[in-house]
């Protein structure tokens, strides 16, 4: 399997043992280092505490020396004690930096170098000394120890020296170093095998606590995507992977019964949706039936009316009756335009010619009524890929439903505006008695009306013409206050040409 080098790639396992590994890797960084740290912290401390128990036996073994008058066994004494313990050098150096005694017989005579002879010029400055004349170690192998003079002293050193000579002493770390090295070298072994155990644990419970329950609800995740939506998961254990168990298994649960019911609502409708196609085209066929046997009636009745005196009360009930014969008519014709619409021709026209046309025909509905309609109108020109005859008759429909809706005196305001680069708006508003709240949901539902004379096909019927020409249709009312439809539009877009 080809991995790929990016980290933000890949997998969960992988990421979460990369990030295990540097921690832990890390760690035993941290730890090591203050380990080997306070291991030689404590080494070097032991280093001048021996060094100094040493000096301080040197010291006394000359001092004894000195109050027995055998300086002669001085240097032989250092030589033993070279010989016989871990102590590389002893040496005793004057002021000046001259060694005058050493276990090391060629040494006698020499000068230290300057960097030795500044330890000892430090040692003596009293001004500079917290304790005057205190151990001084260059390294952790090595001091300079003040040698005091005392009363058995004064045979050979004046009485007012404070100090007769600096004693060096040197001890071999050979051994000491060799240890420390082998015990770190074991520590970092220790590290590397406890890294790679803790690393190894730590999978293995990664894969036993969630990789393995995730890549179960992976596998049933797949079977919910390829439609299995009887899947369930046995949740194991109480944590929070089996809390998401749980909550897949209620998801799986109420997706099957959301199906179910999607299911049902789509049979159902599209069982109403036969029964619809049916009726219309039952409905298509009778309105085509009745129209012509309507329109001949109706060419008769003209004549009789015609032929009737004015004085004659029968003329009177002709009229009502060619009235009701041009309700029929409509409604038969609404029923025919419904169930086989006529195919759209559409083209870029100005929305505001189809706007002014259809406000000239709805002025002459008004008939008894106190209506105003105004129509504000966008100043600059724009163009809607429509059909026109399809929109005025949108807008004539609209009109009249707000004419409908003023009983007496009222106003009716329709204004076209450009929302943005995209579409238009077509607002018409009026002051009538509104709608109720319970109807708005319904107004544009086929065969739906309050109105006694009407046939509820009216706004079913722009809908669908504002539907084809991809726009949208909505409606907002107060009851008793105003209503006001809002129609949008897409503009015409120009194509480029290259």
């Amino acid at each position: 399997m080809k991995i790929s080098t990016k980290p933000t790639d890949w997998n969960l396992r992988p990421k979460i043992i990369l990030h295990v590994f540097i921690i832990g890797l890390l760690a035993a960084i941290i730890l090591s280092y203050v380990f080997f740290s306070t291991q030689n912290n404590i080494i070097n401390t032991m280093r001048k505490q021996k060094l100094e128990i040493v000096g301080a036996m040197i010291e006394s073994s000359i001092s004894l020396h000195m109050e027995k008058g055998k300086e002669k066994d001085i240097e032989l004494t250092l030589q033993k004690l070279v010989a016989s313990s871990s102590i590389e050098a002893i040496r005793i150096i004057d002021f000046e930096g001259k060694i005058l005694k050493s276990s090391d017989h060629k040494d006698i005579g020499t000068y230290l170098d300057e960097k030795d002879k500044s330890v000892i010029g430090t040692m003596l400055k009293d001004d500079n000394q917290k304790a005057p004349y205190a151990i001084k170690s260059p390294s952790p192998t090595m001091s300079f120890m003040a040698v005091k003079n005392r009363k058995e002293c004064t045979r050979c050193h004046a009485a007012g020296n404070k100090v007769n000579a600096i004693l060096e002493i040197s001890i071999d770390d050979t051994a000491t170093a060799r240890l420390i090295s082998k015990n770190q070298f074991r520590g970092v072994i220790i590290a590397v095998i406890s890294l790679v155990i803790l690393t190894y644990i730590l999978y293995r419970l990664f894969e036993r606590i969630i990789n393995r329950p995730l890549s179960q609800l992976k596998a049933h995740m797949k079977k919910v995507q390829d439609g299995n939506l009887s899947t369930q998961l046995i949740p194991r254990k109480m944590d929070e992977i089996g809390a998401l168990t749980k909550s897949f298994n209620i998801m799986v649960t109420n997706l099957k019964s959301a199906r179910n019911q999607i299911e049902e609502l789509h049979s159902r409708e599209i069982e109403k949706a036969g029964h619809l196609a049916s009726m219309g085209e039952l409905a298509a066929g009778l309105a085509h039936e009745i129209k012509n046997p309507i329109a001949g009636i109706k060419g008769a009745l003209e004549v009789i009316v015609q032929k009737t005196d004015s004085a004659d009360p029968k003329k009177e009930i002709f009229t009502e009756i060619l009235s009701q014969i041009d309700r029929i008519y409509h409604i038969v014709q609404d029923l025919l335009n419904y169930a086989r619409p006529k195919t759209m021709i559409l083209k870029a026209v100005n929305p505001s010619e189809c706007i002014q046309n259809a406000v000239k025909l709805a002025q002459s509905q008004t008939q008894d009524k106190d209506i105003q309609i105004n129509f504000t109108g966008y100043d600059d020109d724009i163009r809607v890929n429509c059909d026109e005859n399809k929109i005025q008759e949108v807008i004539l429909n609209l009109l009249i439903n707000s004419i409908s809706a003023i009983e007496k005196k009222g106003e009716i305001s329709v204004s076209l505006d450009k929302i943005n680069d995209k579409e238009i708006s077509i607002v018409i508003e009026d002051n009538g008695k509104g709608i109720m709240k319970e109807h708005l949901t319904k107004v544009f539902t086929p065969f739906y009306t309050t109105r006694k004379k009407g046939t509820g096909l009216g706004l079913s019927i722009c809908k669908r013409i504002i539907d084809a020409h991809k726009g949208s249709i909505d409606v907002r009312s107060i009851e008793g206050e105003e209503t006001v439809f809002t129609i949008r539009l897409p503009l015409h877009r120009k194509i480029k040409k290259l």
